[in-house]
C-alpha cells in the first residue's frame, strides 16, 4: 500500500495549485482535483489553499487503498 505524505508536506500545495499533476486512474480523484484546482485558482489566499490541502489530504488518506496508484503517481 502506498503511504500518503504527511498533512504538512509542502508538496500538497503544489498538488492543489496544479503544479503537480498526473492522469488520475480513479474518477473520484479526477473530479476532486478538478474542483480543488479551480478553487485554488479562483481564490489563491493562504486560507483557501490550506483548506484545499486539508481536503485533498483527507480524501487520499481515507481512500489510500483504492487511490494507491494516484497517490504514487502524484508523489514519485
Amino acid at each position: 500500500m502506498t503511504a500518503v505524505p504527511s498533512r504538512l508536506d509542502p508538496r500538497w500545495r503544489d498538488v492543489v495549485t496544479g503544479k503537480r499533476t498526473t492522469n488520475f486512474s480513479m474518477l473520484a480523484s479526477k473530479m476532486l482535483m478538478l474542483r480543488i484546482v479551480m478553487s485554488a485558482k479562483n481564490d489563491p489566499s493562504t486560507t483557501n489553499i490550506s483548506k484545499c490541502c486539508s481536503e485533498v489530504y483527507e480524501f487520499f488518506e481515507k481512500n489510500k487503498t483504492l487511490a494507491a496508484s494516484d497517490i504514487a503517481a502524484l508523489f514519485r
